[in-house]
């Protein structure tokens, strides 16, 4: 679905509430952002060519947990090249390589895991945050990789932007500049009272 000119969103239901959302920018070249799991491949590739995408040119993932990269594999074997913010292992294309080719500033934001970032979007106001926050609050923090503290660090930096949409790794699209501000507040409030009580 056409969410602004050249950028699309493609949200899922509860059949795969376990799959991430997935976001492709069209510019001289094709971006998909988290194409999420095996099981939602084709689904995903049904809907991107209805919206007329029929190449993906580059991958760049949030983060590296299945339910956003599982999918990679098989957009590379169609051509694609994989970006992902380098903390284990290589990847082809460095994110920031990307920023001019598609107009974006990419932002580490680690908390949820060591290797996640945000891409912000300044003409259109808004942010893919992967799985800082939802509709139903802030994401993981107790996985073995997370970490409070910069949890706490990467949601400033998203309230830094002053953004009016919020694109998130799962869950519908956020949208007004006050209500995100105040979600984003109320997960700092619980990651607070985590690092109080551990």
């Amino acid at each position: 679905m056409r969410l602004f000119d050249k950028i699309y969103s493609y949200i899922w239901g509860k059949a795969f509430l376990d799959c991430s959302n997935a976001y492709v920018i069209e510019s001289d070249f094709v971006l998909l952002i988290d194409p999420g799991k095996l099981k939602s491949y084709s689904n995903l590739l049904g809907l991107m060519r209805n919206d007329k995408i029929r190449n993906v040119d580059f991958i760049l993932n949030t983060h590296l947990h299945l339910d956003h990269c599982e999918s990679n594999v098989m957009f590379k074997e169609h051509g694609a090249t994989v970006s992902f913010y380098p903390i284990k292992k290589q990847p082809d294309v460095l994110p920031e390589e990307l920023e001019d080719l598609f107009d974006f500033e990419i932002l580490l934001t680690s908390g949820h895991s060591e290797d996640s970032i945000s891409i912000y979007f300044q003409n259109c106001d808004a942010a893919v945050v992967g799985d800082i926050v939802s509709e139903r609050g802030v994401g993981r923090f107790d996985l073995p990789e997370s970490n409070p503290k910069k949890f706490i660090k990467s949601i400033e930096k998203i309230q830094g932007l002053d953004v009016n949409y919020l694109l998130p790794g799962h869950g519908r699209i956020l949208e007004g500049r006050e209500g995100i501000y105040l979600l984003l507040e109320k997960a700092k409030v619980v990651l607070e009272k985590f690092i109080e009580l551990r």
